[in-house]
């Protein structure tokens, strides 16, 4: 009998490893399973390690191998030390493994028992134990969820690496942080550098690479590290928890696929450590970081990009910055990280801009002009005094409303008499309140309508004044105050101002 080992740890085998050492769990199993196939007389005819625990298939290659070996016939059966070390994954993988063993009529031994799965009572028996499996997986994974999130409400900080600017501190019942005193104040030199001197991301990555601050990785500074500082809450004292959505992958390239959760799903809490920043420091960098008003770029001779904090990566959705070159090199547009999106020369971004925000007013005049708004008078005086009448309408009722508990109690009027005309004064609040939320409605467009108007000689006088000063810091503020963003794309293929821009207006809402 033609038999394979296969051999796998399990997380509570990995637990154990962290104390007597690497490779235990699978020299303890592979000598008991061999010792099991003396006993039964079994030849074995391979061992299959699996030095990775993981539910997914797509991360454990031997089993894979091993799937496409049963699937040829090449075992009489398949030696393990229990269904599970098979996989206890999900039901799709599951159901794959078993439908494999029972299509090429390959048995699963085991300590305890040998299931062939063409026998039905052995099938229905294999499905159970897979199902009890996963339910135990999934109990087991919620009673750790729930222990840490316990822990983290508890102010205690779980990841397994420190933030920038912090050691990890352990006791019997605590895992904090403690300031590391090095890093803590280049920590507040960025703070200080981004809040009150004003500079961006790259200049202060720059700064810091030129002073001879090495980063968390102990290689140059980048515009992303930086930024990753500003934006963690942990340097004033909190703990964030679920953050990211962190899955295994399906792609055999990556261990795991991660997305940013809502803000709405984070876990916040005030943590055990020490705080480096201070709250109003933090908070004065988050209104720069969201835009609230521009920090402009310094460089040594001042600002010299009008379009800073408005260019987004279409790629990556870095904002993209101004980078000269010297003497010999126009100045360009870049994007900060290495996503594909090729950069240009300033001047030709600058003009493509205009240009596109030229076409977009002269497109947005005859969409307005098509439906008629200029045309109309504006009938907001006619709509307040309809709502100022209505409203009054509305408190003559529910001073009727009222007086009728009153007539009512004065035995004036008897109940019958009291429901009906109450429910009578009940209908015309009704009315009352819906004709008001319709001039309410009227109202609100009529002020969108003029602020659809306004906006067009706002954009033309901001253009007229970007032409009509050298001063970058003011050209910044003027597109600033007409535009959301612009979204900038380029291929490889493409040269020149051969580029693509999004135009993201700030519209009327």
């Amino acid at each position: 009998m033609n038999v394979c080992i296969y051999l796998r740890k399990s997380r509570a085998d990995e637990e154990i490893e962290k104390e007597f050492g690497q490779g235990e769990t699978l020299a303890k199993h592979r000598k008991t399973l061999l010792k099991y196939a003396k006993e039964k007389n079994l030849s074995i005819v391979k061992i299959h390690e699996e030095v990775v625990s993981g539910e997914s298939l797509i991360h454990r290659p031997e089993m894979l191998e091993l799937l496409k070996e049963v699937e040829q016939g090449m075992y009489d059966a398949v030696l393990c030390m229990d269904l599970q070390r098979l996989g206890r994954g999900n039901m799709q993988e599951q159901g794959l493994i078993l439908e494999t063993f029972k299509k090429s009529n390959t048995k699963i031994i085991t300590l305890n028992k040998a299931y062939d799965l063409n026998d039905d009572f052995d099938e229905e028996y294999s499905e159970f134990e897979a199902f009890m499996s996963r339910k135990e997986l999934k109990m087991i994974n919620r009673r750790l969820q729930r222990g840490r999130i316990r822990s983290i409400e508890d102010g205690n900080y779980l990841s397994p690496l420190p933030p920038y600017g912090y050691n990890i501190k352990e006791g019997k019942f605590i895992r904090t942080l403690t300031p590391n005193s090095v890093q803590a104040a280049v920590v507040k030199l960025i703070f200080d550098m981004y809040v009150n001197k004003q500079m961006g991301g790259t200049i202060i990555a720059e700064e810091l690479n030129r002073m001879g601050y090495k980063s968390y990785t102990g290689i140059g500074w980048t515009s992303n590290a930086v930024l990753n500082i500003l934006k963690n809450p942990v340097y004033i004292g909190k703990i964030t928890w679920k953050k990211k959505d962190i899955k295994k992958s399906e792609d055999p390239n990556k261990k795991r696929d991660t997305k940013q959760r809502p803000k709405s799903e984070w876990i916040v809490v005030d943590g055990k450590h020490p705080a480096i920043i201070k709250k109003n420091v933090f908070y004065k960098a988050q209104e720069i970081l969201n835009g609230k008003y521009h920090v402009p770029y310094k460089l040594v001779n001042g600002p010299k990009n009008p379009l800073a904090g408005l260019i987004v990566c279409e790629k990556c959705g870095s904002k993209m910055v101004y980078r000269p070159y010297g003497k010999n090199v126009d100045p360009h547009i870049i994007c900060p990280n290495k996503c594909g999106n090729k950069s240009s020369k300033f001047i030709y971004v600058e003009q493509k801009l205009l240009n596109s925000l030229k076409e977009w007013l002269r497109n947005y005049e005859l969409e307005i002009k098509n439906n008629g708004i200029p045309n109309r008078s504006s009938a907001m005086p006619a709509y307040n005094k309809q709502l100022k009448n209505l409203e009054k309408e509305l408190q003559e009722l529910q001073e009727q409303k009222l007086n009728l508990y009153d007539l009512l109690e004065r035995n004036i009027y008897d109940v019958n008499t009291f429901v009906e005309r109450s429910k009578n004064i009940s209908e015309r609040i009704d009315n009352t309140n819906k004709n008001i939320e319709v001039i309410k409605t009227k109202i609100k467009n009529e002020e969108k309508r003029k602020r659809d108007i306004n906006i067009i000689p706002k954009i033309k006088m901001a253009m007229d004044a970007y032409y009509n000063t050298d001063d970058v810091l003011q050209k910044n503020m003027l597109l600033k105050n007409i535009l959301e963003k612009v979204e900038y794309n380029k291929e490889k293929d493409q040269r020149n101002d051969n580029f693509t821009l999004t135009l993201y207006p700030k519209l009327p809402e």
